[in-house]
């Protein structure tokens, strides 16, 4: 098996996952806020570009773009950073067990598809690539 299919796969899992995680309001879109008591059709169509970004930037991941590869790193560190001072609210219906789970596999294989894009022989797709 190739090392860019492995990559590809692993970003095709996590765009899957982003969508399952919005369409059953799984995850971070289970957790409630003001944003949403004041009017329930601009949170989702907030959370629609959101998904739609992220699907943008693995996609550009996906066809070794560097402005993907820096835009997907930067707004991972920023989660990873803020993450900690977030105020979580959560839903009173929470989701099934196994959301948890998948989730922190979810973010390993987050940090493995920002490992393989900045090292050998994936970094190497993104040099032969023109911006």
């Amino acid at each position: 098996m190739s090392t860019s299919l492995i990559y590809r796969t692993l970003i095709v899992l996590r765009g899957c996952w982003l969508l399952v995680e919005w369409l059953f309001g799984w995850g971070a879109f289970s957790h409630v806020s003001t944003f949403k008591w004041t009017h329930p059709f601009a949170n989702l169509a907030a959370e629609a570009i959101a998904v739609v970004f992220w699907l943008a930037i693995l996609l550009g991941m996906w066809l070794f773009q560097r402005w993907a590869r820096w835009a997907f790193v930067t707004i991972f560190a920023i989660a990873l950073f803020t993450s900690p001072f977030r105020v979580h609210r959560y839903s009173l219906s929470s989701p099934p067990s196994f959301v948890a789970p998948v989730g922190l596999l979810m973010l390993l294989l987050t940090g493995a598809i920002v490992a393989m894009s900045f090292l050998p022989p994936v970094r190497d797709f993104f040099a032969m690539k023109e911006a």
